[in-house]
């Protein structure tokens, strides 16, 4: 075909954007061909919306993509060696770094408690271990919601403050 020979060399050009290996470019080539002149057959170019070689190039272009997306997704998808032995679902158990590290950290934040004042603190319980909204707490206290995301707010600044200032390392005096 008269089309091969002429854009045999804009199809390569393409092809080299995405393979290095001169025979997959081959594979790569052949496959291309049989795919336009697919869609030659069911009349895919239009040559009122540009020129034959630049839809040639787009079509190849995609195609392309398309293939090196599919062998992406092949090198992905390994099948598990390990057969009826995988267990159904993810173990969400924390493991013992996990659990001490909860805990180191759970300490902390208990002294920075501490250190809070006793409306801070409840606020403070409510919203963050009880879960509850602040239209809730609003209603409990008997405040507007306004006032209760400031006091809310005004705890979360106080207990991160005595946080920060709990890991705060003290730089060397220069003499």
């Amino acid at each position: 075909m008269l089309f091969l020979e002429r854009y045999k060399a804009l199809i390569y050009h393409c092809i080299s954007h995405f393979e290095a290996d001169h025979t997959v470019r081959e594979d790569l080539y052949q496959d291309l061909v049989i795919f336009v002149l697919e869609r030659l057959d069911r009349e895919a170019f239009d040559a009122t919306r540009g020129t034959f070689s630049t839809w040639l190039y787009r079509v190849a272009w995609c195609r392309c993509v398309d293939q090196k997306r599919r062998e992406g997704a092949h090198r992905r998808m390994r099948p598990n060696s390990l057969g009826d032995d995988v267990p159904e679902r993810v173990d969400e158990t924390p493991g013992p770094d996990e659990l001490a590290g909860t805990s180191e950290v759970g300490g902390v934040v208990r002294e920075a408690l501490a250190e809070l004042t006793e409306e801070e603190r409840a606020l403070l319980d409510r919203r963050f271990v009880q879960g509850e909204t602040i239209a809730e707490i609003a209603a409990a206290l008997a405040i507007s919601g306004e006032q209760t995301k400031y006091r809310v707010r005004r705890a979360t600044i106080s207990l991160r403050r005595v946080l920060l200032n709990h890991f705060a390392v003290e730089q060397p005096v220069a003499d």
